[in-house]
């Protein structure tokens, strides 16, 4: 686990995106996305209403205390960064706003098509303010089709996405991942294409472009080949449960409770296949494989082919019973040990202390130092050998960065920054 120094944010300069700024006047859909740019190097300036982004009272709170600086959503989307509020409603705030923008290299927004050019954020008066910048941005449905100025939340996303369908069950119906899945895809697509469009410049006579992000189209991206067994084979797969969903055939069960939790095994466990052998022979050493020791039975496993519905219900049978009084880490050890694949289902906890993560010094340490505390962040999703990741310190406080961003960057004296703390622009 590495330790990180105070400050916010830490500098980074053997960052890829060192010496990038970007602008970020994003919501949920857009925040991480800005984050990983902040992480790669960039200085990323979020911009915020007076009274604090809306994102900042997103639960849960430190120590259940809400409040502008103790939700765990805005620390963990908006780490490393620099904030200013500025009020863009007033035309004051838009001229600092375009100031700001006019120095930028990318500017990440999140407003429905249309809906930011009275508060001039909309891409086509971002282009005229400075030609050089990307402007990204990232919306429910995109800029256009019948669907794009529908309001959306991650759960409509996943619905509209086909994420939702492909899980749950024929007993229960679809259901939404607990994590934000299609927040987290939006954002994790709209930084790759946030970046191609930072080195497209080079192509383009230094230009920018506009980059139109669709949460709903982002979660389609990542379906694997559902739509594509649906186009070619009719096939409309569907959430399986605890099984698997094989062009549109529930498969067996996969997921197995042992006596501290669950385990991952795909085949049955591992009793239909090459590893059929090798998973009954564990049963008949501990008394438990049943009729699985009959020679009908090993050639009747061994390859891999449709089983009828008793023999499933057989096999998963013997399967519950076996792993439901074992530990799952005893079990995915022997599992390993005899060539089969099987794998402990991680609890949050058992994520933070897993031993591999911790031999790749995946956890960071991040000081807050403005409470006195330090706190176990997310590493690095990527290692890179020549111009690393870096976690940059704790999320900025509300307008903590307005002396240096409006008078270090922008220019501007004391006399004009406290004017326009009195007239509320900032």
């Amino acid at each position: 686990m590495t330790d990180r120094a105070d400050g916010v944010p830490l500098p980074h300069p053997d960052g890829p995106l060192s010496g990038y700024r970007v602008v970020d006047i994003a919501d949920e859909k857009g925040q991480l996305c800005a984050r990983l740019l902040a992480d790669l190097g960039a200085d990323v300036i979020k911009v915020e209403p007076r009274a604090g982004d809306r994102t900042r009272a997103n639960g849960p709170f430190f120590r259940d205390e809400e409040g502008r600086e103790s939700s765990l959503y805005w620390w963990a989307m908006n780490a490393g960064k620099r904030s200013i509020t500025c009020e863009m409603r007033l035309e004051a705030g838009r001229d600092l706003f375009h100031r700001l923008v006019a120095g930028a290299d990318a500017v990440i927004e999140t407003s429905a098509p249309g809906a930011a050019k009275d508060i001039g954020a909309d891409p086509r008066t971002l282009a005229k303010v400075n030609p050089e910048a990307v402007v990204v941005s990232i919306t429910n449905f995109g800029q256009s089709g019948p669907a794009r100025n529908l309001p959306a939340t991650d759960i409509v996303g996943s619905a509209m996405g086909g994420h939702m369908y492909l899980n749950g069950s024929d007993e229960q119906g679809p259901v939404r991942t607990t994590a934000p899945q299609a927040y987290a895809q939006v954002n994790l697509q709209a930084a790759v294409g946030a970046v191609i469009a930072l080195y497209a410049r080079g192509a383009n006579g230094g230009l920018g472009q506009h980059v139109d992000v669709s949460m709903q189209e982002s979660m389609a991206n990542a379906m694997d080949n559902a739509q594509q067994t649906w186009d070619i084979l009719q096939i409309n797969n569907r959430g399986p449960g605890s099984g698997r969903m094989v062009s549109g055939r529930e498969g067996p069960r996969y997921i197995y409770e042992a006596a501290d939790g669950w385990v991952a095994a795909l085949g049955l466990g591992g009793l239909v296949g090459p590893t059929s052998g090798a998973m009954i022979d564990w049963l008949d050493q501990t008394g438990e494989a049943g009729p699985l020791t009959a020679p009908h039975w090993r050639e009747r496993l061994e390859v891999v082919q449709p089983l009828e519905e008793d023999e499933q219900e057989l096999l998963v049978g013997i399967m519950q019973k076996f792993c439901r009084t074992r530990r799952k880490d005893d079990l995915v050890r022997e599992a390993q040990a005899r060539g089969v694949g099987w794998a402990p289902v991680y609890s949050p906890r058992e994520i933070v202390e897993s031993d591999q993560l911790a031999a790749r010094d995946y956890w960071v340490q991040v000081r807050h130092e403005d409470i006195g505390e330090t706190f176990v962040y997310p590493g690095a999703p990527w290692k890179l050998s020549g111009t690393p990741w870096k976690q940059r310190g704790r999320a900025p406080h509300v307008g903590e960065h307005n002396a240096e961003v409006y008078g270090d960057l922008l220019g501007l004296d004391a006399d004009e920054v406290a004017k326009l703390r009195r007239s509320m622009v900032i």
